[in-house]
């Protein structure tokens, strides 16, 4: 019983900071070495026979990907960043910084009515500063989106709002291996 609760507690410690526990390090690094293993095969092709690919995918760093992948395990436990602010930082749109992640996970864990809220008291502000009061709510939103982030109020919507916890499971552990998928059939269509 004692060996049972004694492993209980290890479990949680480890799941409380993934990034110090040597069980979830190694498994993380299994992962990481199949990805950047499979990039590195794909790129040496490329390089080999010449492929111009109009595809952004590059080789893979090891430790960076270990620290990907447990930060997203960091993201499902106690203590740490939320998924989708390790979503943020990992895999949002460019043109949102991934320093303001903590920021911006705040709106991806809004229900919509919290957002219907956000975007009304956006549009106060903006009318409170000045804003033509014919504009709608969803207007001056989007003025505010593009001023603060670079990207539309549909678009941010979509990227942020609309967080998805399966897509961000998919896009974190599954990314790598999808886009090394890409410049596998990138190659062939360069070999044509």
């Amino acid at each position: 019983m004692m060996d049972k609760l004694k492993q209980a507690r290890e479990a949680k410690a480890e799941l409380t900071n993934p990034h110090e526990s040597d069980r979830i390090r190694a498994l993380a690094d299994v992962l990481a070495e199949i990805q950047t293993e499979q990039r590195a095969a794909v790129m040496d092709q490329r390089d080999t026979l010449g492929v111009e690919a109009a595809d952004d995918v590059d080789r893979l760093d090891k430790e960076e990907r270990v620290a990907e992948i447990i930060d997203l395990v960091d993201g499902y436990g106690p203590g740490g960043p939320s998924l989708s602010e390790v979503w943020i930082r990992q895999c949002g749109p460019e043109e949102l910084d991934g320093e303001e992640a903590a920021q911006l996970a705040h709106y991806a864990e809004m229900t919509p009515e919290e957002w219907d809220a956000q975007i009304e008291r956006w549009a106060d502000t903006y009318r409170a500063n000045g804003a033509d009061s014919m504009h709608s709510d969803r207007s001056l939103a989007d003025a505010h989106t593009v001023n603060t982030w670079g990207i539309s109020l549909s678009r941010f919507e979509a990227e942020v709002v609309e967080f998805d916890r399966a897509t961000a499971l998919t896009d974190i552990l599954a990314g790598a291996s999808e886009a090394t998928e890409a410049a596998i059939r990138a190659n062939t269509e360069g070999l044509q």
